[in-house]
């Protein structure tokens, strides 16, 4: 069996980076109100944000190019679409309305936080573009 491009095979892992980003995105809205003995803990957003890191940190080791946080855009807009934009019924799954406030921004900075961090001091590992 031929050994793929290494450009071909870079962009292919990077695709499946962003699938995993997407899947991340919905299990952190499934399991934002995660409660522990009636008390509401961060812990999808926690979780969320130490995978949204790794997957980031993985994504720069493929390329050198904005499209490396496109695992961080995916979890963004399925937590924008599939938390904030009401359904059928109307209702909305990531709230902003009474205890559910405190969550939701949890949810939202943990969930970047981590990333945003090792982009913004430019800790994320240079591709062997």
């Amino acid at each position: 069996m031929p050994a793929l491009d290494p450009h071909v095979r870079d962009r292919l892992l990077l695709a499946l980076l962003t699938l995993d980003g997407f899947v991340v995105g919905l299990l952190s809205v499934a399991f934002a109100y995660l409660r522990f003995g009636g008390v509401a803990l961060p812990v999808a957003a926690l979780i969320g944000g130490l995978l949204n890191a790794v997957l980031l940190w993985l994504a720069a080791g493929y390329t050198s190019s904005p499209l490396r946080y496109a695992p961080l855009a995916a979890w963004g807009l399925v937590v924008v679409i599939a938390g904030g934009i009401p359904g059928p019924g109307g209702d909305v799954i990531l709230s902003t309305s009474g205890n559910y406030l405190v969550q939701t921004l949890f949810l939202l900075v943990l969930g970047v936080g981590p990333a945003a961090f090792l982009g913004w001091t430019h800790r994320l590992p240079e591709a062997d573009d």
